[in-house]
Formats: C-alpha cells, structure tokens, sequence
C-alpha cells in the first residue's frame, strides 16, 4: 500500500469509520430500507458530520506524528483499515459512547506486523493511547464539536430498532397507569429507542416518556395532545421526513379551565394568595415583551420587597400565556432552590438532556442557550435575588432591603452572581444573536452582570415594579369585603403608597377591627405621621401588635423557618392547650400568613417574617430555636446522601442548632454530616462557606464560637479553603494565620508545617512573595526536624516556583531539582508531574526575560514531560484535572515562543475548556494572557485585547 499523505489518510479512515456506521449499525437498527437509504443519504461522504471527523483526523494524526514519528503511518496501514473492529472502537469515540481500547488497535497493528515483538507492540499500545488522547481532544475543538452534536445526542444508531413489538408492549404498560377515561386516538411512530432503555420508562402527567430520547404521542378525550419529542436534530429530521402526519386535537385556551398545562414543569409551583386583583397594565406589558419584543429575550422585573413581584408573575403565567405558543415552561423558584446548577440539571431534563451526560455546570449552560435559541421555551426566574452575593448566608431569609445601603463599590460587589456560571448564561442570554426563547427574571436587585459602561447589555430589558393602581387597590378592598366608597379607600391607600404588602396588612386589620370590622373607616385608627417608609411599617407594627400574646409569640415562632413548613413542624411550636388551629386561621385571615393549600404549607412574606423573628427576645430566639433542633432532629433519616437535597434535613437542623447558641453541637453536625459530602461529593464551595461562617457569630475577624481549639482550628482552615476554591484569597490569607497561630502555640509542627505551605501558597496568589518565602523555608526546616519527607518536598517545589516568580533562576533550578529527586524516590508520579509543570513555568518566565532557543526548548520539553504524567497518573490511579489544565497551558505557551502558533492554539483552548470545566478560576487568567500574546502573534490583536 502506497504511503498517503496525511490528509489523504485521515479521509479514509473517516470514510472507513462512516461505512462502518452507515452498514453495520444500520443493519442491526431494525429499520426498513427507505428509512436506511434515507440515513446512508444524510450521512454520506460530502455530509458535515463525516468532514468534521475527517478534520479532527487529520489533526490528531500531525500531532501523533510530531510526538512519535513514524507511527502515524506505521498504525494506520491497510491491516488497520480493514479491521473492522478498529471501526467499531473509533465509532465508539464518535459518538461518546464510552472510552475506546487502546489494545485493540494494538492487536491489529501487531496482525499485520511481520515480526510482531513484544517491546513494539507496547509502543504500539503506547502510541494507540497517545493517538486516542489527542483524537478526544480534535472532536471537542471548537469547529467540529458543534457539527457532530446530532451523531452525540442521537445515542447508537446500532441500538435503535424494536419498533413494533416493543412499542406495542411499551403503551400496554403505560396505559395501565393512566385514567380509564384515556383513551388512545392516534399513534403512529418509526424510531423509537432500543429496549436497552426500557428501564427509564416514566409517566409525566399525561405524557408517556421513553429514556430522554422519545415521548409518545398520544392524545385524550379531554382534548389534551402530547407532542412527539426527540433529543437529536438529526433524528427529529429523520422522523419529519419518514414519519405519517399525526392528527392534531384542538389546544385548549390557557386563559380558561386549564390554567397550568400538563407539560409545564413548575418546579416551585407559587402559593398563590386570595384575591389577586389587577395588575391589567403590567401583565399587558410582559405579555407584549413575550410575543412581540424579539430583541429583549431577558426581561428583569426588579423591584423592592412586598411589591408582588412573584405574585404578579404566576398570575400573568397561569392566565395569559398561550400554551400552545409557549408549550415548554420553566418556574424556578430560587427562594426554594438558589444553586443555579440545580436548575439547569432540572431544566434540560425536561427539555430532553440528560444532565448526567455533560456533569459539567458551563457546558450545560451553553446546551440550555442552545436550546433557547429556539422557540416556544419560556424560563421563569423567580426570586433571583437570593442567587447573588448579597444574600448569600443562611440569614437570607430575615434579610431587607436597606442591607445595600453601603458604599457603591462594595453595592455592586453584592450584585454579582454566586456562581460563575449564571452569570455565564445571563451574559449569553443579554448578548448572543438568535435567541428565540425568553427569560423572565423577578428580583430585589439587578445583577450586575447585566451591566456594561453604566448601561443595560443589548438583549436586557427591566421593568420596575411600582405600586398598585388606585382602581386595582379598590377592588382589591372590594374583594375582600371592606366597605368603604373609592374616595376612601383609595385616601386611605394611598398614605401606604399603594405598596401591595402593607395594603394586605391593611385589609387584614380593617377585617379584623373590634369597633367597625370590615368597614374602611376602621384605617383612621392607624398613625400615619412620618415618611412612606415610616408608614409602610407602621401598618406591619399595628398587624402584629393587634395579636394576642399567644399569636404574637406563635407568629415569631413561625419566622424562625427559613421557608415554607407543614403542619406538623408548626404543631411543635404550640403551647400545651393551644388552638393551633384557630390560631393559624386568624394569622391567615389577617395577611400575616400564607397557607399553601396544594402542598399544605405555611409561609411568611420576608419582610414579615423579619419583622417577627426581631420581635422575639434573645431568650426566646435561642427556646424557640432548641424547639426547632429537637424537633428535626427527632425526625432526621439515615445519613445516605446521593445528592444535594438529601442534605437539607440535616442544613435545617444545623440553622436550629447554630441560632440556639449551641455551636459545638452543630461543628460535630457539620463535621459528621456535611464536610464530606459538601468538599469531596458535590464540591459545594459557596454552601461551605455560608454554613462555616454561622459559627463566627462575632465575625471572622473573631474565633470561632468553639470550645475546643482543635475544633476552632479546624473551622478556620475550612473556611479558609472554601475561600481558596471560590477565588477570594485574600479573605484566606487571615484565617490561615489565626489557624496557624494555634498550632504555634500547641507546638505541633506537622500541623503547622502543613499550615505554612498553605499559607505560602495563597500569599504567592495576592502578591505577599517575601512572606511566602519565609513561611515555605520554615516548612521545610520543620520538616527536617519531624523527618516529614513528603511535605518536606512539596515545600522545596513550591519554593521552586515562588522563586522563578523572583527571577533567581539558579535558586529555583536548584529547589525544584531537589523536590524532583525526593518524590522519584518515592514514586511519586503524580507530584513529579506538578514538578515538571514547575520548570516549564521556570523556563518560560526566563525566555520572557531573556529570549533564546535553549529556554523555549526546556520550556517545550518539560511541558511535554508534565503532560506525559498526567496521563500516566490518570493511568495507573485516576485523572487530575488541574493536572491536565497546568500542562496544556505551559505546553501551549511553549509552543508559542517557538513558534509553534498552531499547536500553541489548540493545548492553550484545551487549557481554558478544561479550566472552566472545574472552574479553576487561579488559572484562567494566566491562559488568557498567553492566549492573547497568541493573538498578537498571529496578528489579531484586537480579538487579543
């Protein structure tokens, strides 16, 4: 066989790859021939799918050459590309479904081999692994990643058959568990999922859903239609084109009877209060944004508390949108849930992705834009306050307005977004062209992220919630029964500025007035001196201090919940006697009470709920509090957690136990039931940190409120981290010298050893290098002293590195030499590869400093060696991935000074994917300085700026 040139060997092992695809995989679909033909036509040699691949060849083949010469040739011969269990493995990678066996190209590379020796075929092997490595990576860049997306999420075609019998057996099942009254009217499909996935079968209201690739369609007598849903574009291609029309039953009117269509998925579904009324002007103004703003597809309705934001919101929800233009709905509550990951797993399971596939927080965002740039997806973001800093403690919910009354910077500071991530989306939802589908965002505050030069970005729009009009202040009076004509009623209104909340409270004391209930004339009691404000929380005043002592005292009991709680958690908090019932009823009678019939749950609105939790005493906070605790914790479950929600018994009885003033208890709570889960598990670093700082009740500036020292050093180091991680070292760097402190004093060296490096690590990160420097010499000498070789030689590396920063070259050589030897003796393979990422760091620094093609080639080099042990470690135990992110950085900057643009390219884009995969927020802005030196170099320095 005549050696070909790489391009021409890339196309036919892509055209190799494809028959294998289109022939094998089809045979085994269980498809009729039109619909196979139809595949074959769609996925041909000229088809975007197969060219990408064939790009991504292409490119890993130069690459392998480059790292091991002569192998490119020498794998892909003709014995390879006949073996059509090759085929199968590449296929494997194609379609992410699974890690393809290096062996196997070894095998058939070792067939075809005249002379077969074991040591090359080891190499062989060795090369197989490098070549598979650098293939995964091609298929992720970013001009092919998008163009196999339908080949990705269309699962094995070799798995998609069964279509008769399975379906049949399918709906037999399902139609079991609906209504008799059901009745099936039309059906009629072509593809349906393989029996594999038969397991994932779910019903979802009236819908029968199939895995996370098909739904059924099917239609009832109520005159309900579910619409048939797959995952793929391909495959939703495939279906149009080969599937019989389906008959189509009259949509029912979302204004009437049905006010929450089946396939919504409100998550958080509102308790709705009596006697919404009005607000004609602002729903006509969301409703005209949906259909007819097409250049705002993120609306902000801001405005203070008690305004009704997320009242009105339901509202318009629930009795204006037309279900059949806006079929998929989202309502999140972040009062409910405030991490955003949470709801965008949520969100694209419903729309048809399984989160679990891309565990990657930023890629899901990126699919959820993606799939909004489609239309008829409505997303409701209710309460996003409580995702920004500003309310970002476990005292959230007794928060007010007036806690942003500090200076602008630090205002603005308190309007970011705790995860990075939502502020992702949001800027892609404000600022990327073609987006079809709407966010609806409710807030106190605007996130800054939606701000650019003092300005909102393009595709933001807000609307201030202001007060109610008088003539819907009127009727709502009217509809609870108070008399009075609309002069007034509404004179009487507008003293309170027409602020919904306080008119609630209002109508409450009218209703509930000794002299003249029910009549408007009762308001005159009421002070009205002072400013709106002042008026605004006269009225709260007057509504909790017209209770009874036992009201008043279970009201403030109810506030100590940080959310909504059922009726057997408020029967706890009841005096021996009391009508629990009677009591509740007459809270609810009055405004101060919401009761959620659906779910049977009791909330307060915030503003009452802090008002009513400050009028309880010390005393009585703490009793009410060790009420609480005893209660949750009678009812704790088993310690199992598989997922973040399995641990908010456990955050509850933490809140009870900590607000009790019982914080040893709740450090053995937090220490038993929630570090692990919490660092190792769920990698929650912001929770972390809002759950450690309750036990400072003084402030950080203060020891923890612990008995035990070892306790109060541990709690330091804790928070200390969950800063690190959340990229606030400057708020690390004081904790970690108290902690230190403590073990100075306890004279535990290894402690303290260990406390000095992290010290020194988090002090190079905010500019302390001289500090740093002292405190890793002192490391190592304690070190020495304990004979602590392993944290002995961390700290030469770290030196090593703290040095180069310096510029005393020799010095770091020499520390980063002697770290090297230690962890070699002690077969270290994972510490040895961080070494090496050390001195191509080393030799970059000085090539910036003195330029010359022996630094750039040690730089190369040990870039290469860095990268070479992060795979054997991945290899031999389990993958780093800030390994991986360190070297394909150092190894793309290196590439850069010699000279090497196209390779410098793809390892320092690979860096920043994987950096903001694990949002490795210490090296992302290293990457993308060296990429803009890329850009200069190669000309584009505008995009470089």
């Amino acid at each position: 066989m005549p050696v070909l040139s790489t391009s021409a060997l890339a196309a036919l092992i892509a055209e190799t790859v494809f028959s294998y695809v289109l022939t094998a995989g089809l045979e085994e679909s269980g498809f009729d021939d039109a619909l196979r033909e139809k595949i074959r036509q769609r996925l041909g040699k000229k088809s975007p799918e197969q060219l990408a691949f064939g790009l991504a060849l292409e490119r890993a083949l130069r690459r392998l050459d480059a790292a091991m010469p002569g192998w490119t040739q020498s794998l892909f011969d003709e014995h390879l590309l006949r073996t059509n269990d090759v085929a199968v493995e590449l296929a494997r990678l194609l379609q992410r479904q699974g890690q393809p066996d290096a062996g196997v190209l070894a095998e058939a590379w070792a067939r075809g081999a005249a002379t077969p020796r074991a040591d090359l075929q080891a190499e062989a092997r060795r090369a197989a692994q490098v070549f598979l490595r650098l293939l995964d990576e091609e298929l992720d860049a970013p001009d092919v990643r998008p163009a196999l997306a339908a080949l990705r999420t269309s699962r094995d075609l070799a798995s998609l058959r069964d279509q008769g019998a399975v379906l049949q057996e399918l709906l037999d099942q399902v139609l079991q568990r609906l209504d008799a009254s059901q009745e099936l009217l039309a059906f009629q499909a072509q593809i349906l999922a393989s029996g594999k996935q038969r397991g994932l079968l779910r019903v979802e209201g009236n819908t029968i859903v199939y895995g996370n690739v098909y739904q059924v369609v099917f239609q009832t007598r109520d005159g309900h239609e579910m619409t048939a849903r797959m995952s793929s574009p391909l495959l939703q291609q495939l279906m149009a084109e080969t599937a019989p029309a389906l008959p189509r039953a009259p949509q029912p009117d979302a204004s009437s009877g049905d006010p929450t269509p089946a396939a919504w998925r409100l998550v958080h579904p509102y308790p709705m209060p009596p006697h919404f009324t009005g607000r004609k002007r602002e729903r006509a103004m969301l409703s005209a944004w949906l259909t007819a703003d097409d250049a705002h597809p993120l609306l902000v309705l801001r405005a203070l508390g008690g305004f009704g934001k997320s009242a009105l919101a339901w509202h318009w929800l629930t009795h204006d949108v037309d279900a059949r233009a806006w079929p998929r709905v989202v309502w999140w509550s972040f009062y409910d849930e405030r991490e955003f990951s949470a709801f965008l797993a949520e969100t694209l399971a419903y729309l048809g992705v399984d989160p679990r596939r891309v565990p990657n927080p930023r890629q899901q965002a990126e699919m959820l834009l993606d799939l909004l740039r489609h239309p008829g997806i409505l997303l409701i973001l209710d309460g996003f306050e409580r995702a920004l800093r500003a309310y970002n403690t476990m005292m959230a919910p007794y928060l007010g307005d007036e806690g942003m009354k500090a200076d602008a910077e630090e205002t603005a500071r308190q309007r970011d977004c705790i995860s990075p991530v939502a502020e992702y989306f949001l800027r892609g939802m404000a600022t990327l062209p073609g987006m079809r589908g709407k966010v609806l965002m409710t807030t106190r505050l605007r996130p800054r992220v939606l701000e650019a030069h003092g300005d909102l970005l393009q595709g933001c729009r807000e609307e201030e919630l202001t007060a109610l009009d008088k003539a819907d202040a009127v009727a709502y009076f009217r509809a609870r029964g108070i008399r009075g004509s609309r002069a007034e009623i509404e004179t009487v209104c507008g003293r309170y500025g027409f602020h919904p909340l306080s008119l609630a409270l209002l109508a409450g004391l009218v209703l509930t007035d000794l002299q003249t209930p029910g009549d408007i004339a009762a308001a005159r009691h009421l002070d009205v001196s002072g400013n709106l404000i002042q008026r605004q929380h006269h009225v709260l005043q007057a509504a909790y201090d017209n209770l009874t002592p036992a009201r008043q005292k279970l009201l403030s009991r109810i506030a100590c919940f940080r959310g909504p709680v059922d009726y057997e958690a408020l029967r706890a908090l009841a005096e021996p006697g009391q009508d629990i019932d009677g009591d509740l009823r007459d809270l609810i009678t009055r405004g101060l009470l919401h009761h959620d019939r659906s779910h049977n749950r009791y909330d307060l609105h915030p503003i009452v709920r802090r008002y009513a939790y400050d009028r309880l005493g010390d005393d009585a906070r703490q009793a009410a509090h060790s009420r609480l605790r005893d209660y949750f914790a009678a009812v704790l479950g088993p310690d199992r957690v598989q997922t973040l929600d399995d641990l908010a018994p456990v955050i509850e009885l933490y809140h009870h136990t900590v607000r009790a003033g019982r914080y040893d208890e709740a450090w053995d709570l937090f220490y038993d039931r929630i570090n692990k889960p919490t660092y190792y598990q769920f990698g929650a670093y912001q929770l972390r940190i809002e759950l450690l700082r309750a036990l400072f009740p003084e402030g950080e500036d203060r020891p923890p409120r612990l008995k035990k020292e070892g306790d109060r050093a541990w709690t330091l180091a804790a928070l200390a981290n969950g800063y690190s991680f959340s990229g606030q070292p400057r708020r690390a760097v004081p904790l970690l010298e108290r902690h230190n402190a403590i073990y100075e004093k306890r004279g535990d060296k290894g402690n303290l050893a260990i406390g000095l490096g992290n010290l020194a690590m988090q002090q190079m990160i905010v500019g302390a290098l001289r500090a740093a420097e002292a405190n890793l010499r002192r490391r190592i000498a304690l070190c020495r002293e304990i004979e602590d070789a392993f944290v002995e030689a961390v700290g030469h590396q770290e030196l090593g590195r703290l040095l180069a920063y310096l510029g005393r070259w020799a010095e770091a050589g020499e520390a980063l030499a002697t770290a090297l030897r230690m962890f070699e003796e002690q077969g270290h393979v994972q510490a040895q590869g961080i070494g090496w990422a050390y001195r191509a760091l080393r030799a970059l620094l000085m090539w910036r400093q003195t330029p010359s093609p022996e630094t750039a080639s040690e730089a190369l080099a040990a870039a290469r060696r860095a990268l070479e042990l992060a795979d054997e470690t991945a290899r031999t135990r389990y993958p780093h991935p800030r390994d991986y992110v360190s070297a394909h950085w150092l190894l793309g900057a290196a590439h850069r000074v010699n000279r090497d643009l196209d390779l410098a390219e793809r390892h320092l884009l690979e860096a920043l994917r994987r950096c903001r995969g694990i949002n490795m927020v210490d090296h992302e802005a290293d990457i993308l300085l060296d990429l803009a030196r890329l850009r200069r170099d190669q000309g584009q320095g505008e995009e470089g700026v």
